[in-house]
């Protein structure tokens, strides 16, 4: 959804290099054009990505890209020829350096928009869309919304007033409510050179087919991967959907409900009021968290928790007959 920015000029590995600040600034002899940034997850052949958790080890040997950054101690866990490593102290913020080569403004979000005359039946309503903006049949949107650049809309899709829609693709049938924020960026922060910086957003929200949305929800589009929201997954009002997030299919989130940065969940899974799941976990398929369970461990396929720390619900009820007993 947006376009790289070299400055007029390629990026090799070792242009990369020289802007880094924890690297030992080893030049390369082959110095090769990097094409992109890429997550060790997704990324191709000419990307450079970043290791610094070992969650993601699987990912380490298993990747395509070219290059990484990589702390030295950390090598003896490299067993993937096709990867060359780049030694850093620091790999996430020399990869947060490299990401703002690649895409300048990726730390912030641009209010800019060129309203359409196409949409004349919303002029009254005071809502504008972006000339850039794609949009299937029989939309409509209430009052007061923005829809801004880098949007690709479906077939049947209804937004409510007071939104504001960016960097998002929707699919067919989807409903938005009042009040919604999707696509801009997300929260988190790093220190580099003692100055705080915005981490880099240069994914996309990926809406699939028939889901719906409540009131006052905040969906935050990716960091270096997309934030998705699997097909018929149902969201109640003020739910938040950090950056990079992964929704299955069929999913059901209560009221408050929060889903931190980089987690995935999985097919059918019914997430209670105001439960809270930390980020970077993997929740599987068919499982249900109780409402205000605090979730920080991953949890396997067709299991129910509750509590916090969210555990088996079976256990969490005989702890509980256990307190009330006493």
């Amino acid at each position: 959804m947006i376009s790289r920015n070299y400055n007029f000029k390629e990026i090799t590995i070792n242009d990369i290099i020289k802007n880094t600040k924890y690297t030992k600034k080893k030049m390369l002899e082959n110095d090769q054009v990097v094409k992109n940034i890429a997550t060790l997850e997704t990324g191709k052949p000419n990307e450079i990505s970043f290791f610094e958790n070992k969650k993601y080890l699987n990912y380490l040997n298993s990747t395509k890209v070219s290059y990484c950054f990589i702390k030295e101690r950390d090598l003896a866990f490299l067993n993937n020829s096709s990867v060359i490593p780049i030694i850093s102290d620091f790999p996430l913020l020399d990869f947060i350096l490299t990401v703002k080569l690649f895409y300048p403004n990726s730390d912030k979000d641009t209010n800019e928009i060129d309203a359409s005359s196409d949409f004349q039946f919303l002029k009254n309503k005071n809502t504008l869309i972006d000339k850039s903006v794609k949009i299937g049949k029989n939309f409509n949107a209430g009052y007061n919304t923005l829809i801004k650049k880098n949007v690709l809309i479906g077939d049947n899709v209804v937004i409510g007033s007071n939104c504001s829609l960016s960097n998002v693709v929707v699919g067919n049938n989807v409903t938005i409510n009042d009040g919604s924020v999707i696509g801009k960026i997300g929260y988190g922060f790093k220190r580099i050179d003692n100055k705080m910086h915005f981490i880099p957003h240069v994914g996309i929200v990926n809406i699939n087919n028939n889901v719906y949305i409540g009131s006052n929800c905040t969906i935050d589009r990716g960091s270096f991967s997309n934030t998705v929201i699997g097909e018929s997954t149902m969201i109640d009002n003020q739910v938040h959907i950090a950056h990079n997030v992964k929704i299955g299919k069929n999913c059901y989130l209560a009221a408050q409900s929060g889903i931190a940065g980089s987690a995935k969940i999985g097919d059918n899974c019914m997430i209670g009021g105001q439960a809270g799941i930390s980020g970077h976990l993997n929740i599987g398929n068919n499982v249900h968290i109780g409402g205000k369970s605090g979730v920080i461990t991953d949890i396997e396929n067709n299991i129910k928790v509750m509590g916090y720390p969210a555990t088996n619900l079976k256990t969490f009820l005989r702890n509980k007959i256990k307190k009330d007993d006493k």
